[in-house]
């Protein structure tokens, strides 16, 4: 079986987590062909972009949640073919983050860009179990169950924003704060140590 250095992996993933988290905030911006006379006004506007700062802030913690989960369970030097690809896919999810993140963040009251954004959010984390199932150690197995539990807890709020869109679509995004007790329940199921 063809196996490829574990280091130029993780440089690349890295590198990718870096450049999507800071695309993030690049989307959230005042307009530029507005002109703002007072500081009523400007707060205003601030105020104004809170949908997109929540689409940010969400997608940034969902970013480093992903790439802890990366970095904390990789303990091999060398990655097998079908664990390159499969991190391959799973990138190519993550650089669509800033995508799906600006989209629910101008049109969050629209279910379409909640739907599109907790597609990839659910895609990210299929293949991140994936990746999982592949990549861990014997000795790193419970660790990996207390990831699964976390994984899970996050589709589970992605699943649930989308149902919120039929009822309240402007708050759907909310549900991803779920994910705040996702190591508590990893720790209840004895899964996190």
């Amino acid at each position: 079986m063809r196996t490829f250095p574990k280091a130029r992996i993780d440089a690349l993933t890295d590198g990718i987590f870096a450049f999507a988290m800071t695309l993030l905030v690049l989307e959230v911006r005042l307009p530029t062909d507005v002109t703002i006379h007072d500081s009523a006004e400007l707060v205003a506007r601030l105020r104004a972009l809170g949908p997109e700062y929540l689409a940010y802030v969400i997608s940034f913690f969902v970013l480093a949640a992903q790439w802890r989960a990366e970095i904390e369970l990789r303990r091999v030097e060398e990655v097998a073919q079908d664990a390159l690809g499969w991190s391959v896919v799973y990138l190519f999810f993550i650089t669509s983050v800033p995508f799906s993140s600006s989209v629910v963040g101008r049109h969050g009251d629209l279910p379409p860009a909640v739907w599109l954004y907790a597609a990839n959010m659910i895609v990210v984390a299929a293949v991140s179990l994936r990746l999982r199932a592949l990549e861990v150690l014997p000795e790193h197995r419970a660790r990996a169950r207390a990831g699964n539990i976390r994984t899970a807890v996050f589709i589970a709020s992605a699943l649930l924003s989308v149902a919120l869109t039929f009822v309240a679509p402007g708050h759907a995004m909310l549900a991803y704060f779920l994910n705040f007790i996702a190591v508590p329940i990893a720790r209840w199921r004895g899964a996190e140590p």
